[in-house]
C-alpha cells in the first residue's frame, strides 16, 4: 500500500461567504503523482476558526487530543501548507510530528512553525519569483543537486533565526528560505511554494518526502 500522507487543512471563507477547509490542489496532485495518498488533517473541535481571535480559541481538550491522535497515527508523512495564521492544533500536529519523528513538509507559514512564529518578522514583502542559494552539504542540496534556483515567493513574513533547525537556503537580500532539523530523517521547511511550481526541483522534493514516508511506513 502507498504511504499515507497527512496535509493539514486550514480555514477559509469561499466566495460563496460558505465557511470551509482548504488545501491547495498543487498539494493533492504532487502527492498522488509522486506515490503518496492524500488525506486531510482537520482539527478535533468545532471552533469558528476564521471569524475568532487566536487569543480566544480554547486549547484541544483531553479527549479532543485523543481524537487528532487517532488522525495523525494513520500518517506516514505530514505537510503543512501554507495559510495566514497558525492554530494550535497545527502546533500539535507538528510537535507530534517532532516527537514520532514522521517525515514533515512545511510550506511558507509551515517553515515559520518549525522555527517558532515568535521568530516571525514582517517587514518584507516577497510576491515575485526569485532565486535563492541553496547551503552545501544540506537536506536541501542533497534533494536539489544545485547550488542556485528559482522560486516562487507569496509571502509578507519571514522568520528572523531558525530555531533549533539548520539553514539549507536563503535569497540574495538574506530571507531565510528553507530549514530543516538534523536530529530527524526528513523535517524540511520551505519558504516558497513548490506545489504551485510545475518544475523538476518541485517533483524533487515531494518525491523525497513520499520517499522517507515509505521508509517510515516500513
Amino acid at each position: 500500500m502507498k504511504p499515507i500522507i497527512g496535509i493539514v487543512e486550514w480555514p477559509y471563507k469561499d466566495k460563496d461567504g460558505d465557511y470551509i477547509y482548504e488545501v491547495f490542489k498543487g498539494i493533492i496532485d504532487k502527492v498522488n503523482k509522486c506515490g503518496g495518498i492524500p488525506v486531510g488533517l482537520f482539527p478535533s473541535q468545532s471552533v469558528d476558526y476564521y471569524n475568532s481571535k487566536i487569543c480566544d480559541i480554547p486549547n484541544l481538550s483531553i479527549d479532543e487530543l485523543k481524537d487528532m491522535r487517532k488522525s495523525l497515527s494513520i500518517c506516514d508523512a505530514i505537510i503543512k501548507p501554507g495559510a495566514l495564521r497558525i492554530y494550535g492544533y497545527e502546533r500539535y500536529i507538528y510537535n507530534y510530528a517532532l516527537e514520532k519523528d514522521i517525515p514533515y513538509l512545511g510550506i511558507c507559514a509551515g517553515m515559520q512553525l518549525m522555527a517558532n512564529t515568535e521568530n516571525i518578522k514582517n517587514d518584507t514583502n516577497h510576491f515575485q519569483d526569485h532565486y535563492i542559494k541553496i547551503l552545501e552539504n544540506t537536506l536541501l542540496s542533497e534533494i536539489i543537486g544545485e547550488k542556485e534556483i528559482l522560486v516562487n515567493s507569496r509571502h509578507n513574513y519571514h522568520i528572523k533565526n531558525s530555531g533549533e533547525n539548520s539553514v539549507c537556503a536563503l535569497s540574495n537580500d538574506g530571507i531565510i528560505e528553507a530549514i530543516y532539523n538534523k536530529n530527524k530523517k526528513f523535517h524540511l521547511g520551505v519558504q516558497w511554494h513548490p506545489e504551485l511550481l510545475e518544475c523538476e526541483n518541485s517533483y524533487k522534493i515531494f518525491r523525497k518526502l513520499i520517499k522517507n514516508a515509505e521508509k517510515s511506513k516500513k
